[in-house]
């Protein structure tokens, strides 16, 4: 089997959607979430308890992928006659733009959120903090393997992004809407370049949000990101970890809820 048919062979896609995220095509919701980081580190803990006593039901899919299927799988849940799908589905830029792609050609699929981790450039851009970017520049050129650059503007849909900003704004939590930047490994963010983002405007950076968005838009889809602010790599360490430990939870507990907020269960 030659995997990169699975564009224009739909048996081949079929068996492609369901070993990499767990599901049948025709199985998916139009609405869908996404993260490039296990369950347990963007929800709260015992969160499928919480869902339980939501009167959510939870259904557990099991993925092939080696590395993916210890982390015990992808969500579908429902409630009342409403389904969301939530997939965790590889950290990193080369890991998720390839299953990000996968995702994005399933026709059923009508929007997607992105719930992930930035790091702030900004001293206005606090640990705790959400950022909903409509715009991310893309100091990575992996996604244009697969998508015309000049068509596949790493945009959010802003209708999209209104309404989770929305959401967010809910929970009580500090959120904001400004530039993002993605970026190929952490070990390419050096002070210089750092500062240099910050002198252009960038307030956030991230591993994953350009090759989404871009994507995401290739395909039709409506997409939009949030961001937890997870640390602030220009500020001294012991600072951050005095706002990870006092402002971490409240955060993830937004997330939590702008993510069933979205997904419409709740």
């Amino acid at each position: 089997m030659v995997y990169g048919d699975f564009i224009r062979n739909q048996e081949v896609r079929k068996r492609i959607t369901k070993e990499e995220l767990g599901i049948e095509e025709d199985e998916i919701p139009e609405r869908v979430v996404v993260t490039p980081m296990p369950f347990n580190t963007q929800f709260p803990k015992n969160f499928e308890d919480t869902l339980t006593n939501l009167g959510i039901k939870v259904n557990r899919l099991k993925v092939e992928d080696q590395i993916l299927r210890q982390f015990g799988g992808n969500l579908l849940l429902e409630k009342d006659g409403n389904r969301g799908f939530i997939a965790f589905i590889g950290r990193g830029l080369i890991d998720f733009t390839e299953r990000i792609r996968i995702l994005a050609t399933v026709s059923r699929i009508k929007d997607i959120l992105f719930i992930g981790t930035a790091g702030s450039l900004s001293n206005e851009i606090l640990i705790g903090d959400l950022n909903i970017p409509k715009y991310a520049i893309p100091f990575e050129n992996v996604s244009d393997f697969y998508a015309d650059p000049t068509i596949a503007i790493p945009q959010a849909d802003e209708k999209l992004l209104n309404e989770v900003y929305e959401y967010a704004e809910e929970t009580g939590v500090k959120t904001h809407s400004t530039l993002h930047a993605t970026l190929l490994f952490p070990y390419s963010e050096t002070t210089e370049f750092l500062n240099y983002l910050l002198n252009i405007g960038v307030s956030t950076i991230d591993m994953e949000v350009s090759a989404f968005y871009k994507m995401s838009r290739f395909y039709g889809k409506r997409a939009v990101a949030v961001l937890r602010i997870s640390d602030m790599p220009l500020i001294e360490l012991h600072k951050q970890e005095e706002l990870i430990k006092a402002r971490r939870e409240i955060a993830v507990n937004a997330v939590f809820r702008i993510t069933l907020r979205f997904l419409k269960l709740i």
